[in-house]
């Protein structure tokens, strides 16, 4: 068994700021890396732990240890081995100040994510981000991660602070209702690239239905595959103060994987892109939110 002994080395002003890569759809940047080649990263809150390409993992021979079977988003058979990564810097460590920010030893179990509709090499989940401030700026296409002592980023006059809850060790808004139905709690996921996810159970409730004339049926990908997902344009979701019309709302057609539980909704990138910026705070467990 691999012990967890990531290190987060900050720079000096507290905070580092980079560029969002694509695939736009989800939160990705570009980092360095042993190999000497740039690697695509995927912050994802909706993920824990970290992961890392098991094809990287096996060029790059890192330590690994034990192995096992975990679940994703629609998939109880995810296989996974324990695995270290050395170092991974985000941000440029030649600029003003040395801006950079330097995850080291990081615990990634390696995963085969060559399934994934997007090239990912790194995945950092909730094992890194739960130490960080995260500011999206969807219109500088530019990401923040900051030290949480630097104080909660200021919100403009037309944007809203709402406090968040966990589901399990994922960031939730519980504030959020489709075409008037009331949504207990919904996870903010920054890898996933749809508008909104339910699960079978909340699909019902929103007649989200695989006979019905306006609902198209798509392919869904994820951790450990994929399969057909439901789909149908709302007319509108509120969440917190905001009202937002003409969503896509998905919903997988099997019980397996984290969308199998009871009363599972997620908003992914899809929707939360349709805000000039998201900022997630863990530490003082609170969003933000600019129109």
């Amino acid at each position: 068994m691999v012990e967890d002994r990531t290190l987060i080395e900050f720079p000096a002003q507290g905070a580092t700021t980079v560029a969002l890569c694509e695939p736009f759809g989800v939160l990705c940047c570009r980092a360095s890396g042993p190999g000497g080649h740039p690697l695509r990263v995927l912050i994802d809150t909706g993920t824990d732990p970290s992961a890392v390409d098991a094809r990287l993992a096996r060029r790059l021979a890192l330590p690994t240890g034990g192995s096992g079977i975990g679940h994703g988003a629609a998939s109880d058979t995810v296989a996974f081995t324990e695995a270290v990564f050395p170092w991974l810097r985000l941000g440029s460590p030649d600029a003003p100040g040395n801006q950079a920010l330097t995850i080291r030893d990081l615990y990634a179990p390696a995963l085969d994510l060559s399934g994934l509709p997007f090239a990912v090499d790194i995945v950092i989940g909730y094992s890194v981000l739960r130490h960080l401030t995260l500011r999206i700026d969807f219109r500088a296409r530019s990401l923040t991660l900051a030290h949480p002592d630097l104080g909660f980023p200021k919100i403009n006059a037309s944007g809203a602070i709402m406090p968040l809850s966990f589901f399990e060790h994922f960031p939730s808004i519980g504030d959020l209702a489709i075409d008037g139905v009331t949504i207990p709690q919904a996870t903010i996921d920054t890898g996933s690239n749809a508008a909104i996810t339910v699960g079978p159970d909340l699909a019902a409730r929103l007649g989200l239905r695989k006979n019905r004339a306006d609902v198209h049926v798509v392919r869904g990908e994820g951790f450990g595959g994929g399969g057909e997902v439901v789909r149908r344009q709302f007319d509108q979701v509120r969440l917190g103060p905001f009202t937002l019309t003409s969503v896509d709302i998905d919903a997988p057609l099997t019980w397996a994987g984290d969308f199998g539980r009871a009363s599972r909704a997620n908003i992914g990138m899809q929707l939360l892109s349709r805000f000039a910026t998201i900022v997630i705070d863990y530490g003082r467990e609170q969003a933000g939110f600019e129109p």
